[in-house]
């Protein structure tokens, strides 16, 4: 399989990487009932394998990859991401993560149009943690994209984390690339995740704004993962 040649390779050179500069490196393997990107899926409500790996070094800089199956009709089977950035400790309980991403496809010819850069910035409080993604050129239309997160995680007696979350997204441009023929939508979720049996569990329910069809039904999506 494609998705795990390329993660794996990407760990061996990670790892490699990390030796000489004390850093770590982490990932985790994932299977999901379905793979939703700000609501939406991506594998036309399939199955997903995912796959993530990170290289953190002391002073904060982080190299990610990341690796997913998707379906979109048309040929595409592959999305991966690059990932380069700097998370620092502001004060206790507060931390700031910013950074840049490449976001490339596989599977069909038109596939590598599709590509796309991505700047980020995460804020996460005691509160609340909140999320601003924008890119310039989203799936190589030409038209900007932004995204806007907020989310809020309990721990329910110990037995397991839930999370609610809700993020906006928007393109400036509806005539080079509208969202399923709308300039914006709001999604909302609720996930519980735990962890048992040395596997990191969830389920979760998701909705969106978008207008009545199929994209507009609630979707619950269930995972399993193993870190390493």
């Amino acid at each position: 399989m494609k998705i795990m040649k390329g993660l794996a390779s990407f760990s061996v050179l990670l790892a490699v990487t990390a030796q000489p500069v004390h850093a770590a490196v982490s990932g985790k393997i994932s299977l999901m009932s379905n793979y939703l990107s700000y609501g939406l899926s991506q594998t036309l409500d399939e199955p997903a394998v995912q796959i993530t790996t990170t290289w953190s070094g002391e002073s904060g800089l982080y190299l990610s990859g990341w690796a997913s199956q998707v379906d979109f009709g048309e040929g595409t089977d592959t999305e991966m991401g690059i990932y380069a950035g700097y998370s620092m400790s502001i004060n206790e309980g507060y931390s700031l993560d910013a950074g840049v991403a490449q976001f490339f496809y596989e599977g069909a010819d038109i596939s590598d149009d599709y590509k796309y850069n991505e700047i980020y910035t995460l804020l996460s409080t005691p509160l609340i943690n909140l999320g601003l993604h924008y890119s310039w050129d989203y799936f190589g239309s030409g038209a900007g994209y932004t995204v806007v997160q907020a989310s809020r995680q309990f721990s329910i007696s110990h037995f397991f984390n839930l999370t609610l979350g809700a993020d906006y997204a928007a393109t400036d441009d509806k005539n080079r690339y509208s969202i399923l023929g709308e300039s914006d939508y709001l999604h909302y979720f609720v996930r519980a995740e735990k962890e048992m049996i040395g596997l990191q569990w969830s389920l979760s329910l998701h909705e969106t704004t978008m207008p009545e069809s199929e994209t507009d039904e609630a979707r619950v999506v269930a995972g399993v993962g193993w870190s390493f």
